[in-house]
């Protein structure tokens, strides 16, 4: 399975690199901009997942914004940075029990060990 690895503050995260459409800096798109929660591209709107709400992490001083599109639906999720995709063995992904992010719209579904620290791997399901 193919994972773009994200930081998010001192946090690790994962999203599977197929639903990754395009990775964003405000900086660079003069046609981006946040309304609430909701993030504004190219004249369309956009669900908005912060990740360091749920990693109780601030938020960084120039953050980055993953458009991820899924079978239903597309959204927005903003990081800190990205570092690499990097191929993780199915196998090597432990699932998460129910009873931490419980379903629907549970925002992760597995841990697994990238060398350093463990990271969690977003449930594109759950979000989008």
């Amino acid at each position: 399975m193919k994972l773009l690895m994200v930081s998010v503050g001192k946090a690790r995260y994962a999203v599977q690199a197929d639903v990754v459409m395009r990775i964003l800096d405000p900086a660079q798109e003069a046609d981006f901009h946040l309304e609430g929660s909701q993030a504004v591209f190219r004249g369309e709107r956009f669900p908005l997942i912060d990740l360091h709400a749920a990693g109780e992490e601030g938020r960084g001083l120039s953050p980055l914004y993953l458009l991820l599109e899924g079978a239903r639906r597309r959204a927005m999720v903003s990081v800190d940075g990205t570092e690499a995709i990097r191929e993780v063995p199915a196998a090597d992904i432990a699932p998460l029990p129910p009873f931490i992010f419980p379903r629907p719209g549970r925002a992760f579904r597995g841990v697994f060990s990238d060398g350093q620290a463990p990271r969690l791997l977003l449930d594109q399901d759950g979000i989008l």
